[in-house]
């Protein structure tokens, strides 16, 4: 069985040319904006990311079924008034029993 494992070392390459790859976006974004004078239009935009991010990823699944939608805007109501974590655990749990109910 062993004598079946074998290491191909472009696939070893490739492998470790991501990693580095990944490991240089992480830490070249933080390293580049502290070296970088902002203006107020780029802080906005990279301040605004985060949500924009989250809405390109549920509003799809949200308009694909009615339970959906219903968890959807019971976490919008939820949401200015408990913790962020709080609305998202609350989503989670809607999504579960309203797909199960409708």
């Amino acid at each position: 069985m062993l004598e079946s494992l074998h290491l191909d070392w472009n696939v070893f390459a490739i492998v470790l040319g991501g990693a580095l790859v990944t490991w240089m976006t992480r830490i070249g974004g933080p390293w580049l904006i502290a070296r970088v004078q902002l203006g107020p239009a780029a802080s906005a935009a990279l301040e605004a990311t985060p949500g924009a991010v989250l809405v390109a990823l549920v509003t799809p699944a949200a308009l694909s079924r009615p339970s959906d939608a219903l968890a959807a805007a019971f976490v919008c109501l939820i949401a200015r008034r408990v913790p962020m974590v709080v609305a998202v655990a609350g989503g989670v749990v809607a999504v579960v029993l309203l797909r199960r109910l409708l």
